[in-house]
């Protein structure tokens, strides 16, 4: 689950936008069975690739 509050992005429009790119972000990385993603505002300004790879380094110091 991604989980965007009011207090990162007042405007709906931009919680959906945030919560779109994690989304797409996380389909091709092998994820727990159970995950909570609560992101902040700088995701907005971030390339696909770069969340992506965020997630990835995230990910990996969890399964350590």
């Amino acid at each position: 689950a991604v989980v965007v509050s009011k207090k990162v992005a007042q405007l709906s429009v931009t919680r959906h936008l945030i919560k779109r790119r994690v989304l797409e972000s996380l389909r091709n990385l092998p994820l727990p069975p159970a995950l909570i993603i609560f992101p902040k505002m700088s995701v907005a300004a971030m390339t696909s690739r770069d969340i992506q790879a965020e997630l990835e380094s995230l990910l990996t110091k969890i399964r350590s």
